[in-house]
């Protein structure tokens, strides 16, 4: 007689990732489906149910799925962001999509890197002179889209070629003559934006005689305007907790109420010299 032991919630949460990873969606809507049943109130594996769902083009269940998530977490982000995504479709297909047929996809999920950023070789933004949301709507988060020159522009299609949208003008310039020159750049969807999709642009290969070429400059620069900003931050932090033997002395005849008549315009006009422009540090979804 052998005792089998039931698998643990990690190990069910790591088979289900695996699953989607290899584009088996039966498989990975089976294992969630387990933990839901032990776990039901697991909202992350609601949202893993959801896009297994979609990729098996069972869009109506995919919505219920991502409802029960939000319902559990109702500020899950990947979930509320889906069902935007799939409430644009519903008004575009119509809202009874009980005849969606189920096909197997292939795996449309990359490999974990694509979406580490890495300075001067990946690249960010959203696409211009996009489609309608509308369409946007059925590029899931992850999927490998195309890169298309198309004379000084840089098109976004899907693989079957159905136009997306556009690289901005100055990284597409750039971007064009580097592709003529051998690199290559693979690009992944991110998600929808309020108006467009964003994406990320990734530099696969680098031809040997492109080695000097930095294929994102601007990135580089963007990262130390940054890391100078925190750096200038941390110093002013750390300053304010910061006082010399001086500073000790005024705070002293501050607080027992001896300044003089110069020191007390002294202190009405501190506040203003410490003023400084705030800095705010845009930061990129992670999570895909």
């Amino acid at each position: 007689m052998t005792d089998t032991k039931p698998k643990s919630r990690r190990q069910l949460v790591e088979d289900a990732r695996k699953a989607a990873l290899d584009g088996e969606w039966s498989t990975a809507i089976d294992i969630n489906h387990d933990l839901l049943d032990r776990f039901p109130r697991d909202a992350d594996a609601y949202n893993r149910l959801g896009r297994a769902l979609i990729e098996l083009n069972r869009h109506s269940a995919a919505y219920d799925a991502y409802s029960a998530a939000l319902k559990t977490d109702p500020a899950n982000m990947i979930a509320r962001r889906n069902l935007q995504r799939l409430e644009l479709r519903r008004r575009s297909h119509g809202a009874d999509e009980a005849s969606d047929a189920e096909t197997e996809a292939k795996p449309v999920i990359p490999r974990t890197n694509v979406f580490i950023e890495e300075v001067g070789k990946t690249w960010v933004d959203e696409l211009i002179n996009p489609a309608t949301l509308v369409e946007l709507a059925e590029i899931s988060a992850g999927h490998h889209l195309q890169l298309v020159v198309e004379g000084q522009r840089l098109v976004v299609t899907r693989e079957d070629g159905e136009r997306l949208g556009e690289i901005e003008a100055k990284s597409a310039e750039r971007l064009i003559e580097l592709i003529a020159g051998g690199n290559r750049y693979e690009v992944y969807a991110l998600g929808l934006s309020p108006s467009s999709l964003r994406v990320i642009i990734r530099e696969v290969f680098k031809d040997p005689r492109l080695a000097n070429k930095v294929s994102f400059p601007r990135q580089i620069s963007y990262t130390r305007a940054y890391l100078r900003d925190r750096d200038q931050l941390r110093q002013r932090d750390e300053a304010d907790f910061l006082f010399s033997d001086e500073d000790d002395e005024e705070i002293d005849e501050e607080e027992s109420g001896t300044l003089s008549p110069d020191d007390e315009s002294t202190r009405d006009a501190e506040p203003d010299a410490f003023e400084e422009d705030t800095v705010t540090v845009e930061e990129e979804e992670s999570q895909i």
